[in-house]
């Protein structure tokens, strides 16, 4: 018979979505990308990436979509329309809450979840703690979709970074030649 006992307070309960982003997000700092974002939200696009990487020189952006549950990627239908402003695209979800046959062959999936059983029982049995890279695990590694990114979307991208978001702005409007 196999006992399992948590390793910490929270092995046990659901992990939330901000833990999830901040895991992913000092995962795509490890890969080693100039810019990173979290809630990223390209100009005039109504898009919102969770996690988003762009390399400096080489027009590379890696994509990671956040999903807490089963129900949250499976209420999901916007997700296809990040791939046009990617060249990598992967899910970060709980383990087992998304099937690897549920996506396409170019998407990747990360997995969260406790690592394997030996490890587990090594660590427990001699002191051992579980490093963080045993956190997020890729079960499918993402594939390249493209090359690089096309010129529109790239713009795009590099015009939410130079300027922020448009968001907060205010147009700025002048009736009958005021304020020229």
């Amino acid at each position: 018979m196999l006992d399992y006992i948590p390793l910490s307070a929270t092995a046990g309960r659901r992990i939330a979505t901000a833990e999830l982003r901040a895991l992913a997000t000092q995962r795509m700092r490890d890969l080693g990308y100039a810019y990173v974002a979290s809630e990223f939200s390209p100009a005039d696009t109504g898009l919102r990436f969770d996690v988003v990487g762009i390399a400096k020189y080489t027009r590379q952006v890696r994509i990671y979509e956040i999903k807490s549950s089963r129900g949250d990627f499976l209420c999901d239908a916007k997700w296809e329309r990040y791939l046009e402003y990617c060249t990598h695209f992967s899910f970060v979800a709980p383990a087992g809450a998304i099937f690897r046959w549920e996506l396409g062959a170019d998407v990747g999936l990360i997995e969260y979840g406790a690592p394997a059983f030996e490890r587990m029982r090594r660590a427990r049995r001699f002191g051992l703690t579980i490093v963080r890279e045993d956190c997020l695990r890729a079960t499918r590694p993402a594939k390249r979709l493209r090359e690089r990114v096309p010129d529109a979307p790239w713009i795009a991208l590099l015009e939410t970074i130079a300027l922020g978001s448009r968001a907060g702005l205010v147009e700025a409007t002048f009736e009958g030649g005021a304020g020229i």
